[in-house]
């Protein structure tokens, strides 16, 4: 369950998301716009660099998991 932590518009601040439970991200008149189940935020940061973080995220939890199962470790 990866959290992305995003910067609020309307409220000002930080928030967290679980980036698995965004539904899409559009954008509104110049402001993004995150869709989740039953909630929406207004968040400074483009659609763009919020498909970047959770891709980042994404890559190293994969990579975690290799590393840890020992499939990442070369021979010899």
């Amino acid at each position: 369950m990866p959290l992305i932590k995003l910067n609020r518009i309307n409220k000002g601040g930080e928030i967290l998301l679980n980036s698995e439970q965004i539904v899409y991200i559009e954008i509104e008149s110049r402001a993004t716009t995150v869709h989740l189940p039953n909630l929406l935020f207004s968040v400074e940061e483009s659609p763009a660099d919020i498909a970047e973080r959770i891709e980042r995220m994404e890559t190293a939890r994969i990579k975690n998991a290799i590393v840890e199962s020992g499939l990442g470790k070369s021979p010899g």
